[in-house]
């Protein structure tokens, strides 16, 4: 077993802040992350537990306010996290494989709340937000095919906030409707409830993600090779484009990707000669790589819309390589 710890210290000259933490500090066991045993058996196990408090001082626009005014009174964005790991290294058809895991969560306060419009992303200016992130993250990853190396994930995550001091009313007509310009009948408010939204998801909460590669080599020739990537993602948080946090809880749609590629070793294979400027080359490669083989719709933009009475309508704009990976 063994110990890591690691410390840091800031000062800020415009703010007058100054921040001090244990970086993080790391408890692994059995095999280091990253070894490979030199005779893989099923009591190969390695773990690790790490945890620390983190500062992030803002840069320039995150402290730049929505207006376009600067914040002086701008704080680092703060964080408290743990983590908790294993490593398993074992067999499969007398073929070494990885199996890893680690689960997670993090504590944040001082939060910067932003909002993703379109490709920019608008900071509020503020420290007005707190949240947190969880989630699990698992990877098998091996010779699926000998001499080969694949692998397969999962990740799960949760990543949300809450806005301090937002709200919103819900408006009544006599009827006791509630009013949505452009479809109530009776516009005219008599009652009205107020809504306080609490946790909402941040912009990066992609709740399951999962990510399969595999390669394989063409029968008599070892040195040209295929390789398959699937990637699936469920849809990322978005909302009209206005400075309401708590709007942005709709989802995009699931993220679907299939992609193929052909690789030829030119140079660098085992038992090829290396004859006058090959001696100077150590890996020679040519990869060709098709991209959404199936040419599946990802959303890769909202365009909104407003009707005379006010009311948004988002359009969703789709491209080839469009979405998260």
């Amino acid at each position: 077993m063994s110990l890591v710890v690691s410390a840091r210290a800031q000062h800020w000259t415009y703010n007058g802040q100054v921040v001090g933490s244990p970086g993080s500090a790391r408890v692994p066991s059995g095999l280091e992350e990253g070894d490979r045993p030199d005779s893989v058996v099923d009591r190969d196990y390695s773990f690790w537990l790490a945890g620390g408090l983190y500062y992030q001082p803002p840069f320039y626009r995150e402290v730049r306010k929505l207006d376009g005014t600067l914040n002086p009174n701008i704080r680092a964005q703060k964080s408290i996290h743990a983590l908790i790991g294993m490593d398993r290294w074992f067999e499969i058809w007398e073929r070494p494989f990885r199996f890893t895991a680690e689960a997670y969560y993090k504590h944040m306060d001082d939060l910067i709340p932003y909002e993703v419009d379109n490709i920019r992303i608008r900071y509020y200016g503020t420290n007005n937000a707190r949240g947190y992130a969880t989630g699990l993250d698992v990877k098998l990853a091996g010779q699926f095919i000998d001499g080969i190396d694949s692998w397969m994930s999962i990740g799960i995550l949760s990543s949300r906030e809450d806005v301090k001091d937002d709200f919103f009313y819900w408006r009544f007509n006599a009827e006791g409707d509630t009013i949505f310009p452009g479809y109530t009948r009776d516009n005219v408010a008599v009652d009205s409830s107020r809504v306080e939204p609490g946790f909402i998801p941040r912009p990066t909460d992609q709740r399951v993600n999962v990510a399969f590669f595999f390669q394989d080599e063409f029968p008599r020739w070892p040195t040209a090779k295929v390789h398959v990537n699937l990637a699936f993602g469920t849809g990322l948080p978005f909302g009209p484009p206005n400075n309401n946090r708590y709007a942005d809880t709709l989802r995009t749609s699931l993220y679907r990707r299939v992609d193929i590629g052909f690789s030829k070793q030119f140079l660098g294979a085992e038992g090829q000669n290396k004859n006058g400027w090959r001696r100077h080359v150590k890996d020679l490669w040519l990869t060709a790589e098709v991209f959404n083989l199936l040419n599946i719709d990802n959303v890769a933009n909202h365009t909104w819309i407003t009707d005379v009475s006010g009311r948004q309508y988002s359009i969703r704009i789709t491209s080839r390589r469009a979405g998260s990976t």
